[in-house]
């Protein structure tokens, strides 16, 4: 082998070797659910996000883009889960029909609740009547569907149901608090404050659990998740829960209820990822999709967002800060 021939050789194992991200550039995807995948993620949402508030803010009736804003995430998450629920059990192809069916038992309470959300735009009165009798309707859809999926087979109707119950509540119960709660006054903001402080929780419990954490918080759930993390988050959701709302919402609320209202919106928010990783380890998949870069899909990142929603949404009822019909 000549020097040249050598030197060749080299330059090629030396360029075989390279990471191939080293040469991506930063603002493009590597779709390698890396850390900068996320973050790029994160950041176009955030740029996406302020930019709808602002038109939202000036626009008149601009809070109907909230009330679409939480629409869209309603429709994504219900259309995640009936992908993994509408397969056949022994297959595991697709079935439009019953996924048709699924999709709109489960996207039933949202419809009520959009109803609900435009009328509290409109006239600054949320309507709570179309959201009961959607939810009651989409439960007694859902049981019926149980009984025909597992007729004949017990652990089907086990399999089916371990999963889609968690599911159910996730997708009919919290998610139409959240669409409720973008139609509120000043949903804009609020939205804010709760996507902060959901936010700060994850990020905080993310890197403390990866610096220091040693105790599993709920390893058959989701192994990488710590108690020193989730501890983190709390503190730091409690904290960010206190300063942006003075910061942001004009709501007038006693330190004490704030406190108390942020703690318990973490609480949830953690709770709704831990849900969230039940029914993917139910179903046996990584992620509910593949929309969001770093991220999975729709539901694995505004998992918590939609668990706590409820919480705002009831407190400020009880507070007598929302009206209702």
């Amino acid at each position: 082998m000549s020097l040249q021939d050598a030197t060749d050789v080299s330059a090629e194992r030396k360029s075989s070797s390279v990471d191939p991200s080293a040469s991506t550039p930063w603002y493009r995807f590597r779709n390698d659910g890396s850390l900068h995948d996320r973050l790029l993620t994160a950041m176009i949402l955030l740029v996406g996000a302020v930019s709808v508030s602002v038109c939202a803010l000036v626009v008149p009736y601009g809070r109907f883009l909230s009330v679409v804003f939480a629409g869209w995430i309603a429709a994504m998450s219900v259309f995640e889960v009936v992908r993994l629920f509408a397969r056949h059990h022994a297959t595991t192809a697709y079935r439009p029909l019953w996924g048709a069916l699924l999709f709109v038992v489960l996207l039933g309470p949202s419809i009520g609740a959009l109803e609900g959300a435009v009328q509290g735009v409109i006239s600054g009165s949320i309507a709570l009547a179309p959201v009961y009798l959607t939810t009651i309707g989409s439960a007694v859809s859902l049981m019926v569907l149980l009984v025909v999926e597992g007729r004949s087979d017990l652990k089907r109707a086990q399999d089916f149901s371990s999963g889609l119950v968690v599911s159910f509540l996730l997708l009919g119960c919290c998610v139409p608090m959240l669409v409720l709660l973008s139609g509120v006054s000043d949903a804009i903001l609020l939205l804010w404050w709760l996507i902060g402080v959901v936010a700060l929780n994850d990020t905080a419990a993310y890197f403390v659990g990866r610096a220091c954490g040693k105790k599993r918080l709920a390893p058959a759930l989701s192994p990488n998740k710590t108690v020193e993390g989730s501890v983190a988050g709390l503190i730091v959701g409690v904290v960010a829960g206190l300063v942006l709302w003075e910061l942001l919402v004009d709501f007038s609320i006693s330190p004490w209820w704030l406190a108390v209202l942020s703690f318990a919106v973490v609480c949830m928010a953690q709770c709704g990822d831990l849900a969230k990783s039940y029914v993917k380890r139910v179903r046996g998949v990584k992620d509910f999709g593949a929309l969001l870069p770093g991220h999975g899909g729709v539901l694995d990142r505004f998992d918590a967002l939609i668990t706590a929603a409820p919480i705002v949404f009831i407190t400020l009822v009880c507070l007598e800060i929302v009206r209702c019909k």
